[in-house]
């Protein structure tokens, strides 16, 4: 199947005109000026990109971190030195008394490791903001054995509460614990569980395994595998689409939790926007799933968005989060800022997916194995 075919026969679903949510619903930003949002983090991974909305939008931003982490964006904005991952909130109890004594419209919580620091957060800045975020994640729900999961479903179920910073959890125990200490001291509180969340920037960087595969594998042309399976979906959290979803809740004073992602997604369809996005494939080959397997490119470990259980991988329930306001942007949006921030990071192409260097395996699998697994497909 060729590249034109191919689009004809999936169409160009994912390139709907993209409305700026706020325009659409009718969102007065004049309401936002003068109010102050203060971001706990602001300079990662998803941090930069809620720091630019909220300013755009006229907001007095002041982050709150360490100053460790890309010190050299936002000079120009307040920030408050703090490792919130001290014993005894002892961090937090080293802010200048001008920072705790003024309200905060809203608080966002990028992530903290400890679970621990958030509960301390909550307990010192008691009473001092109107609106808290926090990004969570879909890990927090217990049992993933069904698809269309939706918020109220059980949660992880929990050991003892951690009574220090450097009681040491898996991730999504950490983001149970710190939604639960969330629901236990406040009711202002607005929960984003994300699913994969994919942007211009990567967390990790200068680290190939943190690159986009499937965007960068178009990017770069030629002929390209990709395997087969009957109901194969996938699904994922598009940065930029979260963030305004975050702007949104905030100016509607909008709480709960979410799922926010898009809806389940043909991995046909994403195939036919990396195309729309690239322009470049040369020809694909659908090669049988088991055939992929059977030639050592496992789902999800070494082939990304590609899970056959549990049955709920990929298939999470989002429409509470569309009810609200969520509108995701065009697909082939998000996956041209994926492959224009690959090209800002590696101008000269040079990442190796799935080969050995510095003796350490590079996930996903590598250009050799492509072709190898494409030629055995052909002589079978």
């Amino acid at each position: 199947m060729d590249k034109r075919e191919f689009i004809k026969t999936v169409g160009a679903a994912s390139l709907c005109t993209f409305i700026n949510p706020l325009d659409a619903l009718g969102f007065n930003l004049l309401n936002t000026q003068n109010k102050k949002v203060l971001i706990l983090g602001g300079r990662g991974f998803l941090g930069p990109s809620i720091v630019e909305a909220f300013l755009t939008s006229g907001y007095q931003v002041t982050l709150l971190n360490r100053g460790k982490t890309n010190p050299h964006l936002f000079k120009n904005l307040p920030i408050i030195i703090c490792d919130r991952e001290k014993e005894n909130k002892k961090g937090l109890k080293e802010i200048p008394q001008k920072y705790k004594d003024t309200y905060w419209d809203v608080v966002i919580d990028t992530w903290q490791k400890s679970p621990k620091s958030v509960a301390d957060f909550l307990d010192e800045f008691k009473g001092r903001f109107g609106h808290y975020h926090y990004i969570s994640s879909i890990s927090v729900y217990d049992k993933w054995d069904k698809k269309f999961i939706v918020e109220t479903e059980p949660l992880n179920p929990l050991p003892k509460s951690p009574r220090t910073i450097s009681e040491d959890f898996r991730y999504a125990i950490r983001k149970t614990f710190a939604e639960e200490a969330i629901r236990e001291r406040i009711n202002n509180f607005t929960i984003y569980r994300s699913h994969g969340m994919r942007d211009f920037r990567v967390g990790g960087l200068g680290n190939p395994d943190a690159e986009p595969f499937w965007p960068v594998r178009f990017y770069r042309g030629g002929t390209i595998a990709l395997p087969y399976e009957e109901n194969h979906h996938m699904q994922v959290t598009d940065i930029k689409s979260l963030v305004n979803f975050i702007l949104q809740c905030s100016i509607a004073k909008t709480y709960g939790s979410y799922n926010v992602a898009y809806h389940p997604t043909p991995f046909k369809d994403y195939v036919s926007s990396l195309i729309h996005a690239t322009k470049v494939p040369e020809k694909m080959h659908w090669i049988d799933g088991d055939f992929f397997i059977k030639n050592e490119l496992i789902p999800y470990k070494i082939v990304p968005f590609w899970r056959q259980k549990p049955k709920g991988f990929y298939h999470f329930n989002v429409q509470k989060a569309i009810n609200a306001g969520l509108v995701n942007r065009p697909m082939v949006n998000m996956i041209t800022d994926q492959i224009n921030g690959y090209k800002s990071r590696y101008p000269n192409d040079d990442v190796q997916f799935g080969e050995i260097i510095n003796g350490k395996q590079v996930k996903y699998y590598s250009a050799k194995k492509e072709k190898e697994v494409i030629q055995k497909w052909l002589n079978r």
